[in-house]
């Protein structure tokens, strides 16, 4: 299935990008820098003029990405909510009261946002412990040069020993590490307050090393896994499993196995009393998100955000005593509901009973499994034939050997034979060429092993057997 994407949709998945975030993270560091260099230049001075026609511009920047996130925003009050630090610092009141252009400095805190989130991509392993690293990091710049810029502001006209800036870094720096003002006394009621603050900001990054340090110890000492309690608003293209069974962990394992998938965030909802700690300790952590609710209300699929994923899994739940009837019955109104929510996600819906597989298919489902069903069906295919177990169990898995892909025909290959193209897939990619899927009229129709002669047309995807998914241009 091929999304169309709205130019909203292409918007927000660029606002969205590593590489946007990242050239965000640069525009908030040089700003902050501008910040501190304009503190040591005279009003009057061309040099001071450059700065504010460069600020002027990274400001305008912001501006333009803001406006463009709310009107991509489906709730504006969320966003409202996410960027009210961001709204502040770009607003132009700074200049007629000098002091708050310390408000700007707040940008920092999105910058540890940015990069925690782009770290989670590509560092999974060690992305946890890194990113509370750089969250400690960032709270202490943020502290030292805000207390710095204020105590500077205030104090210089008054206080001699806040006469450069150079003194008043070094006074917030030693302030903040002692806890008492080291390094000069303010004199003005401002300055008492901001050193209060900084010393206030000296205790508490106090007590978050300590919690830290002792969350590290435990995390060493402890078997079970930790299951992450993070912001959704911000995932796109990720993958949403709604339901939890017996098997639901080897569906998330099969799924990073997959090194298409790998990186994808994957999302589980479901109506958790507590969360299968056990069962996920083979999982990677730092893509897997957990969300406790009923799968089959609207708000609940907005909040792991239905609206930007791109396959949906619907597993017959097993967490609460039900009938097999209820059950498909919650999974016949969720894929309803997210085919109303997301016409363009791929859904997969997995069945206790073929009759209710009419209401999937109308709803648009692309994939409906029973799982019995096949189960039976695998099962008596290995007894009639006495030993496909084996084969089948490595077709069905990414973690072994050959599996099945499905490619997009090659406009170079329309008009071909089934033969050609098999002919093509083997002995470029060592690819076996096994069914062919045609579109009819919103219907899909898969022929496996068609005729030698038969003709493959645009649109066709095809069904191959290979041991890494062929790379077709």
């Amino acid at each position: 299935m091929q999304p169309r994407s709205s130019l909203k949709t292409q918007v927000d998945r660029c606002l969205h990008s590593p590489q946007v975030e990242f050239a965000i993270v640069m525009l908030i560091l040089l700003s902050v820098l501008l910040v501190v260099v304009e503190l040591g230049i005279d009003l009057s001075s061309t040099d001071y003029a450059t700065i504010q026609t460069v600020d002027g511009l990274i400001t305008g920047i912001f501006v333009v990405e803001l406006c463009s996130r709310y009107l991509v925003a489906r709730n504006k009050r969320r966003f409202f909510r996410h960027y009210w630090f961001d709204i502040i610092a770009v607003l132009p009141f700074y200049r007629i009261v000098h002091v708050l252009r310390v408000l700007r400095i707040l940008r920092l805190l999105r910058v540890g946002i940015l990069l925690n989130r782009n770290l989670n991509r590509v560092a999974s392993v060690r992305a946890a412990s890194l990113s509370v690293q750089l969250g400690v990091l960032s709270f202490i710049g943020l502290t030292i040069l805000t207390g710095a810029i204020s105590i500077y502001l205030f104090e210089r006209s008054h206080n001699e020993d806040f006469a450069s800036f150079k003194d008043a870094v070094w006074w917030s720096f030693f302030t903040l590490v002692s806890a008492e003002p080291i390094g000069g006394d303010p004199k003005t009621d401002a300055g008492r307050l901001v050193t209060l603050l900084v010393m206030i900001g000296g205790l508490t990054i106090f007590a978050v090393f300590t919690g830290v340090v002792s969350a590290i110890m435990v995390q060493r000492l402890k078997t079970a896994m930790e299951v992450k309690y993070l912001e959704l608003d911000e995932l796109r293209d990720h993958i949403v499993i709604c339901g939890w069974n017996r098997s639901a962990h080897l569906l998330i394992e099969e799924l990073q196995a997959d090194p298409g998938l790998r990186h994808s965030p994957i999302v589980v909802v479901a109506e958790f009393a507590e969360f299968p700690d056990h069962e996920l300790r083979r999982i990677d952590r730092s893509q897997l998100y957990l969300s406790s609710g009923d799968y089959t209300m609207i708000d609940v699929l907005e909040s792991v955000g239905i609206h930007y994923a791109t396959r949906a899994i619907l597993l017959a739940d097993s967490l609460h005593p039900r009938s097999d009837q209820d059950r498909d019955a919650r999974t016949v109104l969720a894929a309803l509901t997210i085919e109303k929510l997301n016409p363009n996600i791929y859904t997969c819906a997995q069945l206790l009973d073929r009759k209710n597989d009419v209401q999937l298919r109308v709803a648009g489902v692309e994939d409906v499994i029973i799982a019995d069903e096949l189960a039976s069906h695998l099962i008596a295919t290995s007894a009639r034939n006495q030993g496909t177990a084996n084969l089948l169990s490595e077709l069905l898995t990414v973690q072994v050997g050959n599996q099945f892909y499905q490619i997009n025909l090659p406009e170079d290959w329309i008009g071909i034979t089934f033969w050609e193209a098999a002919h093509h897939l083997k002995t470029r990619f060592d690819g076996i060429l096994v069914a062919v899927e045609r579109r009819n009229e919103k219907q899909r129709d898969t022929i496996v092993n068609p005729p030698k002669d038969y003709p493959l047309l645009a649109g066709d995807r095809l069904t191959i057997i290979a041991r890494q998914l062929p790379a077709l241009k």
